[in-house]
């Protein structure tokens, strides 16, 4: 990790420990008081051990024309929570991955944690084991596409609290109807009434709740999950009868697309059959 790199994380970064200051020297970070030095991997500070049973996410390039809906859907979400930031926020990126939404980003000054040291990592950490960061140091944090991976929410949302500087915001994105994914650290689906809930247990308001419905989408969805898995056991005539069909129930699918059944924003409670691809909500800091 560059020297400047560190030495604006030890800005917020204090010992979980002793919850004293950190200092960087001959390219160790080590604690003031206790001494106690933290390892750095990749490009990362490490403050809690990675996971033995997770299953890395492989890179996928992002942009135009390579995205889901679901995905463009998060970067106009995004996009639009970030504009009216003044260019000194400072951002945490929890969950941040390969940095996907970095893009985004990436003109604020920013962190980004993961529990697993991807390349784009500033600091690896559970932040759910311990707190590695000095209250009060965010204006906004990031939960995009996390919170399904999180064995509990509240606690995460708990811990998150603290961090956020007065009229700090939780910026959200969380998949509902998706396919089980990084496995085995893919823990629920949660819809908007626990969203809700969760949010007044962790001592947040709701400040903005919408729910992404791509019908279309669903209907794909349940074709590629009958391609993979529906044929299965079948014989030779009954796997060529269900590739005939599915091709063409594919192209009706894509003819959809064309007609007035689009993907959409709505508020969850207004809608009348409620099956969202996921949601997008702020929360603010009571």
């Amino acid at each position: 990790m560059l020297q400047n790199k560190n030495e604006s994380l030890l800005e917020v970064l204090v010992c979980p420990s002793c919850r004293k200051s950190l200092k960087i020297n001959d390219g160790q970070i080590f604690c003031r008081k206790c001494h106690h030095i933290y390892l750095q991997k990749e490009n990362a500070i490490l403050f809690t051990q990675v996971p033995e049973n997770i299953n890395p996410s492989e890179f996928r390039e992002r942009g135009t024309g390579k995205d889901t809906a679901w995905r463009r859907a998060n970067g106009v979400f995004l996009r639009s929570q970030l504009q009216e930031l003044s260019k000194d926020s400072l951002i945490l990126d929890v969950g941040a991955g390969h940095g996907d939404f970095l893009p985004f980003y990436a003109d604020f000054p920013h962190i980004l944690l993961d529990v697993y040291p991807y390349p784009a990592v500033d600091v690896v950490c559970d932040l759910i084991q311990l707190n590695p960061f000095s209250p009060s140091s965010f204006n906004v944090v990031l939960l995009m596409n996390v919170l399904e991976h999180v064995s509990s929410p509240l606690e995460m949302l708990q811990t998150i609290r603290p961090l956020l500087k007065p009229n700090g915001k939780v910026v959200i994105a969380v998949p509902f109807y998706l396919k089980i994914h990084q496995a085995p650290l893919d823990y629920q689906r949660l819809t908007h009434y626990a969203l809700h809930h969760l949010a007044e247990r962790a001592g947040y308001l709701v400040d903005h709740m919408e729910g992404f419905y791509d019908p279309r989408g669903v209907i794909q969805e349940s074709l590629h999950y009958y391609r993979f898995w529906g044929s299965a056991g079948r014989g030779w005539l009954g796997r060529k009868f269900d590739q005939v069909l599915l091709s063409h129930m594919q192209v009706l699918a894509k003819m959809l697309g064309g007609s007035s059944v689009q993907p959409y924003v709505r508020d969850p409670q207004t809608v009348e059959y409620p099956a969202p691809t996921g949601y997008h909500l702020v929360l603010e800091r009571k």
